[in-house]
């Protein structure tokens, strides 16, 4: 997508977010209009037009998964905290990506750190650094599920040679 047409699009995304927030009053919509292009342009700068697209139809896919996985993983998460024996066995794990860089990996690294158990610590090269609640649960396999899942959101393949 052209910068021209991000910037656009951008602009009228925060404008209307600007005027469901003013209720729609007529005396703000030209300093939200004014504000929205500026916050736009200085969008483009820090986050650059992706050639990943979200895929729309694949969005509630997206979000049952993440949904079901956060609400599975907080319950185990709750009760290993209550348990008097506190069975956890925290530390740092290494997996590989099979995401392409930018918009795929950074939704994969935000998704693993808003699933109750892990944490996202870095992204380097093609690996993903991770602070796990327990290390004895599969969390790699939930790396690999993630990032089909992710795959899917954005309409990707991704390479079995390239997985550990």
């Amino acid at each position: 997508m052209s910068r021209w047409v991000t910037l656009v699009l951008r602009a009228l995304l925060l404008w209307l977010v600007w005027w469901a927030l003013t209720d729609g009053d007529a005396t703000g919509l030209l300093f939200g209009g004014i504000v929205s292009l500026l916050v736009s342009s200085l969008s483009l700068v820090l986050f650059p037009p992706s050639p990943h697209i979200i895929r729309v139809h694949a969005l509630p896919g997206f979000a049952l998964f993440f949904l079901s996985h956060s609400l599975l993983a907080a319950v185990d998460v709750s009760r290993r905290l209550l348990s008097p024996s506190l069975p956890v066995t925290p530390g740092y794990l290494r997996a590989p990506l099979s995401l392409p860089e930018g918009v795929p990996r950074w939704l994969l690294a935000n998704t693993l750190s808003l699933l109750p158990g892990t944490l996202s610590v870095t992204l380097d090269g093609d690996e993903i650094e991770l602070h796990c609640l327990d290390l004895t649960q599969p969390v790699r396999q939930e790396v690999e599920q993630t990032q089909r899942c992710v795959a899917k959101l954005f309409g990707l393949t991704l390479n079995p040679e390239e997985r550990g």
